[in-house]
């Protein structure tokens, strides 16, 4: 027999399965949250009550709702389909986890704050198995607990005790992004059971296992963050306690020797690690690296304002920012020919920025509606006072989704809404003094309206990137690792000096296509030649080499990333050149090996094998145009 509470009772149950197991399935996340809003309606239909809600539910929909402003302008029935289902606007069904919010008692929200400590805890130890295994775990999985040839393998790190392989932690989630976003959502709720767990540790031998466990799951927490190598998230979750300090009263003086000496090792740990592991010195470099060819929001953020100049008001609808994107690339592929691989592998299923992604779609109704939802959690963030720290995920994804849309990846969204229906339905410390309270939410909320400002303004300023320095040749060595000292000597303007007794030195120069292409054209191989040269005149200060065999190579263009595969690669000619003492003219007619890997378009790549006699050499600088076409010059 169906009790008043039985369909509630339920719904809570689903809520319990959805947190703890998010961390294994987006599937299963989808399911128990679908499920728990199932029942939540059945309890209402079955109670006769209309939902409460809260304010910020209704702006998180009216973010949605905007989706659709552009298309019922543009009013077409065949489309309404894939809108409303295969787009962005999909995603407002989630948004009704918040209903949750006003529906559930203090209590069992309490339980469910349980629910997501034992997702935490189970996202670590996927996050562990991961760092061990030399497959990803969902594929691996999916596919019956065997290697699929042709999937994509993990990132290896390095080697433990140089021995033991060790991997990119990504747990059971697609990127390691992902699994960034959901440890800054989950960790908090860790951190604060640790410190909850601190005064109790000297009662008896079971409190000092408890908090001794809890210190011990917080700080590989904090290593599988910290290897996860998600910097955005990193920064998200220092700028989510900078926010959260404002309401705490801290004796710097008190902590301040503390501080410094864990800055201190912290320091030193980047510094290890940045000189002997070299994906992570990649992670850092990308920081400050503006022409990089993994960091393509340069790219993307061109479009973005492209799109946004003509769309700020409406906006472009939901579904439709891969076809804007498209349309704005294109007219820059008619300039630099060079820029159509890497524009065609740049993801363009959304704006990497969360508010400038909500804002294209929706126009101003989704960004003030982004704001205004913002607002009335920051609100009740702070009005929660003491142990708060369970929302640091929120301010943390916030301030990443600078970097990336998180809040568009259903693995972080789901449980990013989770986590605020867990916030207190009435203020916590009602006596508080009511100015205090405001003003600190004033600053909060102020800072972080800030932050998105500045960043949209960094985001805009690199949109003002010239064409031209949005592509550049790659140099790495035999195993594709990038090689500092040969990428120097690409349109230097002198030689590069080589460190002494160097004999020979081997690097491919990558980034020739065989085809003519561009978005709304049929690829057709190319009719100029490939061409370049290579500088060999005479150095005073030091030795030019002596003989130079120099490979053509084919490579497949497919992305990797989204094939899951390596690119294959193979030599088709080879040719052995002697210093001819003056600037020599490399040429190569792509139709010339077509049927080298197989049909379609491909990058014709070259192999450098200098080799010096002398004790001083110097690499030649290769002069090469972005798109490997002839360089009008006078050849002394």
């Amino acid at each position: 027999m169906i009790g008043k509470q039985t369909f509630h009772k339920i719904s809570i149950v689903f809520l319990y399965l959805f947190f703890v197991l998010s961390p294994f399935s987006i599937s299963l996340s989808q399911i128990f949250a679908g499920a728990s809003l199932f029942f939540l309606f059945l309890d209402f239909l079955w109670q006769k009550n209309i939902p409460r809600s809260e304010s910020f539910f209704f702006f998180w929909i009216l973010i949605y709702l905007g989706f659709l402003i552009y298309p019922l302008f543009h009013f077409e029935f065949s489309f309404w389909k894939q809108i409303v289902l295969k787009s962005e606007f999909g995603d407002v069904w989630m948004g009704f986890l918040l209903l949750h919010h006003a529906n559930l008692s203090e209590q069992e929200k309490s339980n469910l704050k349980n629910a997501v400590f034992l997702g935490a805890v189970f996202l670590l130890l996927s996050g562990t198995i991961s760092l061990f295994s030399p497959y990803r775990l969902a594929p691996f999985v999916m596919d019956g607990f065997q290697y699929v040839e042709g999937r994509r393998l993990p990132h290896q790190l390095g080697n433990l005790l140089g021995i033991f392989p060790f991997y990119l932690p990504i747990g059971f989630q697609s990127t390691h992004l992902t699994y960034g976003g959901m440890l800054a959502l989950y960790l908090p709720s860790l951190f604060l059971k640790t410190y909850r767990s601190f005064p109790t540790f000297k009662k008896n031998n079971r409190s000092k296992f408890l908090f001794v466990s809890l210190l011990i799951f917080s700080f590989l927490g904090l290593v599988l963050l910290f290897l996860n190598q998600s910097r955005s998230v990193w920064f998200g979750l220092l700028f989510g306690f900078f926010l959260l300090s404002f309401q705490k009263k801290i004796s710097l003086k008190k902590y301040l020797p503390w501080l410094g000496i864990g800055l201190l090792l912290v320091l030193v740990l980047l510094t290890l690690f940045y000189h002997n592991n070299w994906l992570f010195q990649r992670a850092i470099d990308d920081l400050f690296a503006k022409r990089s060819l993994e960091n393509q929001r340069i790219w993307i953020h061109k479009m973005n304002f492209e799109i946004l100049k003509d769309s700020f008001l409406l906006g472009i609808g939901s579904g439709n920012y891969p076809k804007e994107f498209i349309t704005q690339a294109i007219p820059l592929v008619k300039v630099f020919p060079e820029l159509y691989y890497d524009l065609s592998i740049t993801p363009k299923s959304h704006a990497h920025f969360d508010f400038l992604h909500f804002w294209i779609l929706g126009g101003l109704t989704s960004a003030i509606a982004y704001l205004c939802f913002l607002y009335w959690i920051t609100k009740k963030i702070l009005q929660v006072k003491k142990n708060n720290l369970i929302y640091l995920g929120f301010f943390s994804v916030i301030f990443a989704g600078s970097f990336q849309c998180f809040l568009l990846d259903d693995e972080v969204l789901l449980p990013f809404l989770g986590l605020l229906i867990l916030l207190p339905s009435a203020p916590m410390g009602i006596k508080e003094k009511k100015k205090t309270i405001q003003k600190g939410q004033t600053q909060v909320y102020g800072i972080l309206v800030f932050w998105i400002f500045i960043s949209s303004a960094g985001a805009f300023y690199l949109s003002k990137t010239p064409g031209k320095d949005l592509f550049f040749h790659r140099a790495r060595t035999e195993h594709n690792f990038p090689m500092a000292q040969a990428q120097s000597a690409i349109n230097a303007k002198t030689a590069v000096p080589m460190p002494n007794g160097t004999k020979e030195i081997y690097f491919k120069l990558a980034g020739c296509l065989d085809h003519e292409m561009n978005f709304d054209t049929i690829p057709k191989v190319r009719v100029s030649p490939i061409q370049f040269f290579i500088h060999w005149e005479e150095i005073p200060d030091g030795h030019r080499p002596e003989t130079l065999i120099l490979e053509i190579r084919k490579r497949e263009s497919f992305d990797q990333d989204k094939e899951y595969k390596v690119q294959a690669e193979r030599i088709v000619k080879k040719e052995s050149f002697i210093n001819p003492n003056q600037i020599q003219m490399i040429q190569v007619h792509p139709n010339e090996f077509l049927e080298s890997l197989g049909k379609g378009i491909e990058f014709v790549d070259f192999g450098f094998l200098f080799s010096w006699k002398e004790k001083k050499p110097f690499l030649p600088r290769i002069e090469i145009s972005g798109n490997c076409e002839s360089i009008t010059r006078e050849m002394r």
